[in-house]
């Protein structure tokens, strides 16, 4: 053994027979110093086993919630690992006291709280790899412990005791504006109080001395220290002293006097002159589109000077370049601007046009190539101060209105593509609709002071875009209501529109400049008069304008919105009870109804056997509308097979399958009758062909019941009327329909009888009837004293079958030799022409690429030869 080891065991051997008679003393000369009343000494405090266990629980409880407050869930872990071999320790406690005490259960309760809390706010993000992996192992162990306790959980949760709304929980710290980071920061430093709130909590005793953290130097809860020595300091002096609210209160309100006293003195020091506010802000507007520069932060410095900038002029042009700022923001991301920043350029917009409506001197250059001239009237009116001036000259900013109000309208528009349509975020979002429509119509009224033609023309088709499909309610004409006839299900065709902000908009662009603004505007009053119910003045306008013959020369946009318009058209028809105009709008859409989310701009559909164009996919991502403003496909589906059920179940009954009136139904239909067995219909395909089935054989009462079983019925507007207008056109076809099939098996037919069997009226019986007559269907004659039709039944020789059909050949083959003359036609026009040298160019420059490969119009190998 080493001698130094011996030496000190033999020192220790020595000092073991001292150290028990000088023990005392010591003690007692050490706490002399500090305590005056050492004889009055409490005695030692003996604690059971279940104070013991419990002080030792609810540390390690308290440890857990400090740790969380802090963030550190390495240590939570750990602390929980700990916690839990306490609760082994006192199992034989519990035993004795019938079950686990509540405290020690809630505590598991409460972690997996706080762990939900904190993934549902997406907080794990911002942790570092270590703490995210240890809240991941945390949310499985509180998980499994929970299970463990479930029974007792759940009593305590139906007790009510499962409630930590006033608990503190560890929450992530407010995202704050970087100027409101800058003035906190400097004040902390000024009062001598920085690092004091970040370090509360994260010690051992920060909850003993978290009371006296918060204090400052004119505290009243001071203690005055004797300058005695050290004797004379008392046990009292290191007690902890209890702050009152009110102390807390008076020091908090002291503390905000502070700061804004020191803000006043700090805004009067940096006051700046007309001349530094200008040298400043061409130091700041050069750095835009500089690489490296922060965005956020160049608007916060234009911020700032627009506080100390003292003229109207200096202020509207830092307005123009804040809302520029604002829109670099989303440049080249393909996203669009976040929401609060969107309001805050939103509320610029709105500043600007309040200072161009005050201020008659002060201008944008808008459209005009005028340069600036704010900063020389801002020195002559700096160094003419006190003096008189002269009339005000016209002062001109670079900037542009319309390009604000657009780039904001865009901007909204792609926002409400980014917010999932089913939350409430969505409606939340589309209320800002209504401020923006306030900004574009004072846009406007600034544009017709100033007469700027073309610039108000532009706003106004913008204005348009955003009103054209809104609904009013008392512009609708089945809201006028009669008291013997209900609704009027056919208005007359009125060329008298009452007058709303549609109508003065697009009376106003009928007379502007440019073929694409008059079709938008027309397109727009169409689709308006539509979802009001005027079909006649809708269709009307339509016809006359012969846009159906022009419209594929038209751009994509255009071409979009004349297929909504067609769609829309189609449902007001339906709804006023034109059955074969709504067969007619409708049939164009559904040559193709796999595109018809593509056609209509509600989505995109992908193609089996066809490779994806990324590019040609984001571009019609890009020209899709918001979901606010979508059809609903499965009516429109369901109205056009309706529309051609009353057209073809006839046609098919007259003609057999030789004639087609509506491909899409009759491809449906054939699949439908092929099928071996058919279960009860539940979609609106399944039940539209079932209900197909019933008018084939006359049974008008099933075929209705089927179609009232449509789930389009929720979503159409005026549903009953619609259904009472449906139920007679079904009792006339079904009529219709047995007339054709069982009308050569009889001799005669009572009228009555007819009238029984479908539930109509005389009227409507004897307006079906002569129908058929004069276009040659049934093969008969009126009986009028014995109100009987009487048939005249001829069978057909085999000349006449023959000439039947060669004559429906015959009208195939002039039909196909007009499309072909049309083509041919078509190919020797110049714009074909045009077209053809266009592309032919665009292949030499570069920009043209030809399609792949395609089947379709080639000619086949075998054909070649």
């Amino acid at each position: 053994m080493s001698r130094f080891f011996g030496a000190a065991a033999d020192s220790a051997s020595e000092s073991e027979d001292s150290y028990d008679d000088n023990t005392n003393a010591v003690v007692e000369n050490k706490f002399a110093a500090y305590d005056s009343s050492s004889d009055d000494e409490e005695k030692r405090e003996v604690r059971s086993e279940k104070v013991k266990r419990y002080d030792e629980l609810n540390g390690s409880i308290k440890r857990m919630k400090r740790f969380m407050r802090n963030n550190d869930w390495v240590e939570v872990v750990t602390e929980l690992k700990a916690y839990k071999k306490l609760i082994d320790k006192a199992q034989k406690l519990f035993r004795k006291q019938g079950g686990t005490p509540d405290f020690v259960v809630t505590q598991f309760a409460y972690l997996r709280k706080v762990v939900e809390d904190k993934k549902s706010k997406k907080g794990e993000a911002k942790l570092s790899k270590t703490a995210s992996k240890s809240l991941n192992q945390l949310s499985q162990v509180v998980r499994k412990d929970c299970q463990q306790y479930r029974k007792e959980l759940e009593r305590l949760e139906k007790d009510g005791l499962l409630n930590f709304e006033e608990e503190q929980q560890p929450e992530e710290e407010p995202e704050l504006d970087e100027e409101k980071d800058l003035d906190e920061d400097e004040d902390g430093e000024e009062d001598g109080e920085v690092g004091i709130e970040e370090g509360a909590g994260k010690g051992d005793f920060s909850d003993d001395w978290s009371d006296e953290e918060d204090g400052d130097e004119d505290s009243d809860s001071s203690v005055d220290i004797p300058t005695e020595g050290i004797k004379g300091i008392t046990r009292e002096f290191w007690v902890k002293k209890t702050t009152t609210e009110g102390e807390k209160k008076k020091r908090e309100r002291v503390q905000r006097e502070r700061k804004k006293e020191k803000k006043v003195v700090a805004d009067k020091k940096s006051e700046l002159s007309a001349e530094a506010v200008i040298k400043k802000l061409k130091d700041i507007e050069e750095k835009r589109g500089r690489r490296g520069i922060d965005k956020r932060e160049y608007i916060n410095e234009l911020k700032m000077l627009r506080g100390k900038a003292k003229e109207t002029a200096t202020r509207l042009k830092i307005e123009t370049l804040l809302a520029t700022a604002y829109f670099d923001i989303s440049l080249n991301t393909g996203k669009a601007m976040p929401m609060r920043y969107w309001k805050e350029c939103m509320a610029i917009l709105d500043r600007i046009l309040d200072t161009l409506e005050k201020e008659k001197n002060i201008r944008l250059s808008e459209d005009e190539e005028i340069d600036e001239n704010w900063e020389e009237q801002e020195l002559d009116d700096e160094k003419k101060e006190g003096k008189d001036k002269k009339a005000p000259e016209t002062i001109y900013i670079h900037g542009n209105m319309f390009s604000f109000v657009s780039r904001l309208s865009s901007n909204f528009s792609q926002s409400l593509h980014e917010v999932d349509e089913h939350d409430a975020s969505y409606v939340s979002r589309l209320q800002d609709e209504v401020p923006l429509v306030g900004i574009i119509a004072r846009c406007e009224k600034y544009y017709t002071k100033l007469g700027k033609g073309d610039l108000l023309v532009n706003i106004k088709l913008l204005h348009l875009t955003h009103v054209y499909y809104q609904y009013k309610k008392d512009q609708d004409v089945f809201s006028q209501k009669n008291s013997s006839r209900g609704y009027l299900m056919m208005p007359k065709p009125l060329f008298t529109e009452q007058k709303s902000i549609v109508y003065d908009l697009v009376m106003h662009l009928y007379h502007a400049e440019g073929a694409r603004t008059k079709t938008i505007a027309l397109l727009c009053h169409v689709y308006h008069n539509c979802i009001h119910n005027r079909f006649m003045e809708a269709r009307n306008m339509l016809l006359m304008s012969h846009l159906q013959d022009v419209i594929h020369n038209a751009d994509i946009e255009s071409r979009i919105l004349y297929n909504r318009t067609l769609a829309q058209l189609g449902l007001c028809a339906f709804r006023n009870g034109f059955y074969g105009a709504s067969l007619d709008c409708l049939s164009e859409l559904y040559l193709y109804p796999n595109r018809i989310k593509e056609l209509l701009a509600q989505g995109v559909t992908s193609q089996r056997y066809h490779e994806r164009n990324l590019e040609k996919e984001k571009l019609e991502r890009m020209r899709e509308y918001p979901y606010h403003m979508h059809m609903n496909l499965d009516m429109l589906e369901a109205v056009n097979l309706m529309s051609a059920m009353f057209a073809e179940i006839p046609n098919l009954a007259k003609h057999g399958k030789r004639k087609v009136i509506s491909r899409s139904f009759r491809k449906q239909y054939d699949h439908h009758k092929k099928q071996a067995f058919t279960g009860p219909p539940e979609s609106t395909r399944h039940l539209v062909m079932s209900a197909g089935d019933a008018l084939a054989v006359g049974d008008w009462e099933k075929c209705y019941k089927y179609l009232c079983q449509l789930r389009m019925w929720s979503l159409m507007p005026h549903a009953e009327a619609v259904q009472e207008k449906l139920k007679k056109q079904i009792q006339e076809s079904s009529l219709q329909i047995y007339l054709l099939v069982y009308g050569p098996q009889y001799c005669s037919i009572d009228v009555k009888q007819l009238m029984s069997m479908f539930g109509i009226d005389l009227k409507v019986a004897h307006k079906v009837v002569s129908r058929m007559m004069l276009r040659g269907e049934l093969l008969g004659a009126w009986d009028q004293p014995s109100g009987c039709i009487v048939m005249h039944n001829e069978e057909l020789t085999r000349l006449q079958h023959n000439a039947l059909n060669f004559a429906d050949k015959v009208s195939q083959y002039v039909e196909m030799n007009e499309k072909l003359l049309d083509l041919r036609n078509y190919y020797k026009s110049a714009e074909y022409q045009r077209s053809k040298e266009q592309k032919s160019q665009q292949s030499k420059g570069g920009g043209y690429k030809p399609r792949a490969y395609s089947r379709k119009g080639q000619m086949s190998r075998t054909s070649r030869y």
